[in-house]
């Protein structure tokens, strides 16, 4: 990239990043104003395995960033994340020193939905971040009484929702990998090589059909007959 396309992309990050900045501060206020919490804002960086938010000072950051403003009080604390991966914008809790979730999973255990908390991506323009940050300031400040008190009932089933997600998410994938090595392993059987059929197939015979096993045999058959 050349010197003017740096200059041109810092100024554009830049812009971007003071109006997430600005528009988080004035439409979250009401964090601070009616419930004390305190406000932080910045580039996030890891030192040592250890979160460490660097204030803006028109610094040069033409590479990857993640903003971040932060509202803390005791062990609770609530960001709102804008990052350069697919200008993504997302927010979330910490109601204890470990566990993060999403808003929107505190809402999915309180059985509402409200989008504009999963917040977006492609916002690469101020309007957008002006839109997406009051939509969820807007949001938040409706369902202010389930997230800032959700009690350890909702965030269990936040937690519990959360794991059945991930195995059906995991479960989809391994059903997609076994799918994938079935439609290779009979591109190989039809073009008669037995070896790759039974190198693909046999790691995976316990997750076979029927027919998939019945095709891995017959591989084994011609190959060593």
């Amino acid at each position: 990239m050349s010197k003017t396309g740096v200059s041109e992309n810092l100024r554009f990050n830049g812009a971007l990043l003071q109006c997430f900045f600005s528009e988080c501060e004035r439409h979250f206020r009401f964090l601070e104003q009616r419930y004390g919490y305190m406000f932080f804002c910045g580039l996030l960086e890891y030192r040592n395995n250890y979160k460490m938010i660097k204030p803006l000072n028109q610094q040069e950051f033409n590479g990857p960033f993640m903003a971040v403003t932060r509202y803390e009080k005791g062990e609770q604390a609530f960001e709102i994340t804008y990052s350069s991966s697919q200008f993504l914008i997302e927010s979330h809790a910490f109601y204890n020193p470990i566990d993060r979730f999403e808003l929107s999973e505190i809402m999915t255990a309180a059985r509402k939905s409200d989008p504009a908390l999963r917040g977006d991506w492609g916002i690469n323009d101020a309007s957008l971040i002006e839109k997406t940050i009051r939509e969820m300031a807007k949001s938040f400040e409706k369902h202010s009484q389930i997230l800032l008190e959700p009690g350890d009932k909702l965030l269990n089933r936040a937690m519990t929702i959360r794991h059945k997600q991930l195995e059906q998410s995991i479960r989809e994938k391994h059903k997609s990998s076994i799918d994938a090595t079935c439609q290779h392993a009979a591109k190989a059987y039809r073009e008669k090589n037995y070896r790759l059929v039974i190198q693909l197939l046999e790691p995976v015979k316990r997750y076979l059909k029927r027919g998939e096993i019945k095709k891995l045999e017959r591989a084994k058959k011609l190959l060593f007959t």
